[in-house]
């Protein structure tokens, strides 16, 4: 699975490099790679499409396209409000917005580690829920309008005292590579771009924490692994096997229920 994440990154990074052009007047047929289609609001409105190459407009209708933003990367979903707001999903930038009153791109959050979203829909009526998609296929929901997210399809969280000591170690130890809630290691350009940079995984239930025992996440704490550090002279076995027992909080139960040798049987 590690391979396949590793693979997946240099696909995206090749798709990048190569996607990256300055592309003005293009027809459909031109367009990059298209990740999905907003059309605003008005008698002639504008569409948008957010594509490998970036976020293109039409004015005609999607006949003719330019590319009036500067994103180096790709944007992989576009949601255009019926005020005339726009949110963007730009890999390495995370959620972003443009509205009437902005003179630029906001960011919003950028705090998905190694997810991307791939849908994103306002819920008509109220300008601060939002409904996404990630690439993963987890459902991800959020109330203030788009700052912090929750998924539908995960665990349920740290409730008992030995997960909720593992949420404390986890933050100090672990979150600053592993993100909030286990998410991974956010995309950046060095992540994206550097030949044999290895990205600290996701350790909810999105990638492949849960292909593991109990017992080899803790030895892999403990040891190190890649590009992580050993942690064995400063958390004991009952620390890391408090912050195994955070990780598995974040687990839906068919995660839960596959850990170890029988992920094979569920994939």
């Amino acid at each position: 699975m590690k391979q396949r994440i590793n693979l997946l990154n240099r696909l995206l990074a090749t798709m990048i490099m190569l996607a990256w052009l300055p592309l003005q007047a293009q027809t459909l047929q031109q367009l990059p790679k298209v990740h999905g289609f907003a059309v605003g609001s008005g008698e002639k409105p504008w569409v948008y499409a957010a594509t490998q190459g970036g976020l293109f407009t039409s004015r005609d209708g999607g006949k003719n396209w330019k590319n009036p933003y500067d994103f180096r990367f790709p944007v992989t979903a576009v949601e255009a409000s019926a005020d005339g707001t726009l949110h963007a999903f730009v890999v390495t930038q995370g959620l972003l917005r443009l509205s009437k009153s902005d003179p630029y791109w906001v960011p919003v959050s950028n705090r998905f580690g190694g997810q991307v979203l791939t849908q994103l829909s306002a819920i008509p009526g109220d300008s601060v829920r939002f409904l996404a998609h990630n690439q993963f296929g987890k459902v991800l929901s959020s109330h203030d309008g788009g700052a912090t997210w929750s998924g539908s399809m995960g665990g349920r969280g740290p409730v008992n005292a030995q997960e909720k000591r593992g949420e404390t170690l986890y933050t100090a130890k672990c979150q600053s590579c592993h993100g909030v809630q286990g998410v991974g290691e956010t995309y950046t350009e060095e992540a994206l771009t550097k030949q044999g940079y290895i990205m600290a995984p996701a350790l909810d239930d999105s990638t492949h924490s849960w292909h593991h025992t109990d017992d080899q996440l803790v030895e892999t704490i403990l040891e190190g692994s890649d590009r992580m550090k050993a942690w064995k002279s400063e958390l004991k076995e009952k620390d890391t096997r408090d912050i195994v027992a955070y990780m598995k909080s974040l687990w839906s139960q068919r995660a839960l229920g596959c850990q170890g040798p029988k992920h094979m049987q569920c994939m």
